[in-house]
């Protein structure tokens, strides 16, 4: 098959404003025989453990997804390519059946490999994270990590460890293989770059192979990564005991998340409903103490103290801080993790580290139980080593970026993983490798206050591919009240030039601050 000319130069991530390349054919039929053959001809490869259901031409525009999406939202597939679809199962071990779904563009191939990750539990293909890859010319790949079931749950997990395992790292390794020779057999040559992109669990997942497998990939985007698993789920728990009739009550959120933002928000000299600098917000919930008879409005001293222990997120006896709470102007986001779709930590703790069925979160007690689930996940699904060194010394690059209205994932321990892995490589050998991007105001992987639409994937191809390393991005807040900001690469932060239209990214400038 001949390689073509990449068409794809403007990144297309809204999706609803791209159509389908008319100068494609509009069905399989239409296509070249040895196109449709060639696709064809991957139900027979031979890869250990690999079995190929479905090998054919999805013809421009009608691609459904055979399962529902379910976030809610449909993805727009209809301008979509014609693409070589490749899905399957993957079984390294007995009880494995790792699922997946690679998309191979039939025209203008990039060169280039692409895995995308998960969110919290995993447990379905994301279908609708393959759409922008492909349309950028990408072979991409996304896996279920060897299991079905919600986001937030782990009732699959027990009488099953070898899908545990497949969870914590081993779908994502063995796609990444799988995946590669696939392309390599349809295109007639191995992809010339790899590249993993994902948030939340899909940033964990990245990480992972950065410091279990560091030739797996060349470029890795990692946002929100769920790293510090054990910690994590104990926050979750924490986060989720300190609300509703017995602590912070729901409806109550909202109001706590604007006076934060009113506290905070004009440090930086605009006014624009973003806390630029979380770090130097000093917002404290007594603030909003109910005074005498006053019942709206303001929050009682349970509510207080309750608002109080998630800020300070997971502190052990000692008084160490294990995991920082989540940054001001994130408290409407905790909500999350009292859903009775994403208790994810409760979930995890009473199938996997309590195994009873009747544990209650209320007797979570940090010294004790994180050190049971640490001992439990013996750095499994953990990815916290600093130690990259294997990746960064054949040429890899690292992009983290982590909004800081994150309610489910705090900012700060993205920050503590960065800072570690400084510390570990030396200053001058992490700058040409790493950066860490925070976003002022952006919620968990997206959305929020903030500028939080960040053209992350086309930020790492000039750096792998030009040299060009990210300094400062451009990101945009969407919709009628439109504006730009630039983001710059930590420990730097945007800053107010003091002059100039504060709804564009030329008004502000990136400032050095202390980590």
């Amino acid at each position: 098959m001949r390689i073509h000319k990449l068409l794809f130069i403007v990144p297309c991530f809204v999706l609803t404003a791209c159509g389908p390349d008319t100068s494609q054919p509009s069905s399989a039929e239409q296509l070249p025989a040895t196109q449709s053959d060639q696709c064809g001809e991957l139900s027979r490869a031979d890869i250990a453990g690999v079995t190929i259901t479905e090998a054919g031409i999805v013809a421009a525009g009608t691609f459904t997804a055979p399962t529902a999406n379910r976030f809610g939202v449909t993805p727009d597939y209809s301008g979509l390519p014609d693409f070589c679809r490749v899905a399957g199962s993957i079984k390294p071990a007995e009880d494995s059946d790792i699922r997946y779904e690679l998309w191979l563009p039939v025209d203008d191939w990039n060169g280039r490999f692409l895995q995308t990750g998960n969110g919290g539990a995993a447990g379905a293909i994301v279908y609708r994270s393959l759409v922008a890859p492909l349309l950028r010319g990408y072979a991409v790949a996304n896996t279920d990590t060897g299991h079905e079931g919600g986001a937030g749950e782990f009732t699959w997990a027990p009488e099953h460890p070898d899908k545990l395992i497949d969870y914590q790292y081993r779908a994502v390794r063995e796609l990444t293989l799988a995946g590669k020779a696939l392309t390599a057999a349809y295109y007639g040559r191995p992809p010339e770059k790899a590249f993993w992109l994902g948030c939340s669990t899909g940033g964990r997942q990245g990480l992972k192979e950065v410091q279990r497998y560091p030739a797996d990939y060349d470029a890795v985007v990692a946002g929100a990564p769920a790293n510090n698993w054990s910690p994590l789920m104990s926050l979750s728990i924490i986060i989720e005991r300190n609300l509703g009739p017995q602590g912070l009550h729901l409806e109550n959120l909202g109001l706590l998340r604007d006076a934060a933002v009113a506290a905070c928000d004009g440090l930086d000299g605009v006014s624009d409903g973003v806390i630029a600098d979380p770090a130097s917000c000093t917002f404290d919930a007594a603030t909003l103490a109910c005074d005498g008879d006053v019942e709206s409005g303001c929050l009682t001293p349970q509510e207080v103290a309750a608002a109080g222990r998630i800020y300070a997120g997971v502190v052990n006896a000692a008084g160490d801080v294990i995991m920082p709470g989540t940054g001001p102007g994130s408290e409407e986001a905790w909500a999350g993790y009292a859903s009775e779709r994403f208790r994810i930590g409760s979930s995890y703790f009473r199938n996997l580290i309590a195994s009873d069925a009747s544990w209650d979160p209320a007797a979570f007690d940090v010294d004790r139980d994180l050190a049971r689930a640490e001992a439990f996940d013996r750095d499994a699904a953990k990815a916290m080593d600093p130690n990259i060194g294997g990746f960064v010394d054949r040429g890899g690059k690292l992009l983290l970026y982590h909004g800081t209205t994150d309610g489910l994932i705090p900012y700060g321990n993205s920050v503590r993983y960065y800072q570690s892995v400084v510390d570990t490589l030396g200053a001058a050998k992490a700058a040409d490798s790493v950066r860490l991007f925070l976003v002022p105001g952006m919620n968990h992987c997206a959305g929020g206050a903030g500028a939080h639409q960040v053209d992350w994937l086309t930020a790492m191809e000039n750096w792998v591919e030009d040299g060009i390393a990210p300094e400062s991005l451009t990101a945009v807040h969407p919709g009628e009240a439109a504006f730009t900001r630039p983001l710059c690469a930590y420990p730097q932060r945007a800053a107010y030039k003091g002059d100039g239209d504060p709804t564009q990214a030329a008004s502000f400038e990136c400032r050095s601050t202390s980590p």
